[in-house]
């Protein structure tokens, strides 16, 4: 499919769209089949998928400026909403489903595994700041590492980053 073809049905279309650009040896690929399955299900009607395969479609996501396999691109009339690319959780496949459907931009949440990832660090890091000196930088590190953790339910996070979104897209070119 060439990329004005594709560009066409999607202004064509009258729902939103999400578009999964996925190949067959992709193992991440393979785990978010059953979710996408379940998320096509529970919106069907409501929000179209198109499934891409990358080895059968190599110029139509060379156009699209994907990267990374799997890639989920929502759309509606045309216009991109939100992008992802990496393995996400059913969890985070209904969400982004939810998103397009509002022609909202999606923010993925972390599992409980994402989020002791990244606390159980930070907290070593913190107390070795504190235990030895205190020393300054390995505080802040650990208090930055710590943020990660929970930056998607900070409601002062979302506003700044929605604020430099808009800032970045309306940027002349």
């Amino acid at each position: 499919m060439k990329q004005s073809g594709f560009e066409f049905k999607l202004r064509k279309n009258t729902r939103p769209v999400v578009v999964e650009f996925w190949a067959p040896w992709c193992g991440p690929c393979k785990m978010m089949a059953p979710y996408l399955k379940k998320a096509e299900e529970e919106f069907a009607g409501r929000v179209d998928l198109w499934r891409i395969n990358a080895d059968e479609e190599p110029d139509l996501v060379r156009a699209m400026g994907v990267r990374g396999i799997p890639t989920m691109i929502g759309y509606y009339q045309g216009e991109v909403i939100s992008r992802k690319t990496g393995a996400m959780t059913a969890e985070n496949v209904l969400g982004f489903f939810g998103a397009v459907e509002e022609k909202k931009p999606f923010s993925r949440s972390l599992s409980w595994v994402e989020r002791l990832m990244r606390i159980i660090p930070a907290l070593v890091i913190l107390i070795l700041g504190w235990t030895n000196g205190p020393n300054y930088w390995l505080m802040v590190v650990g208090g930055v590492i710590l943020f990660t953790a929970f930056y998607d339910r900070c409601p002062i996070y979302k506003v700044v980053s929605a604020q430099l979104r808009d800032m970045v897209k309306k940027k002349p070119a």
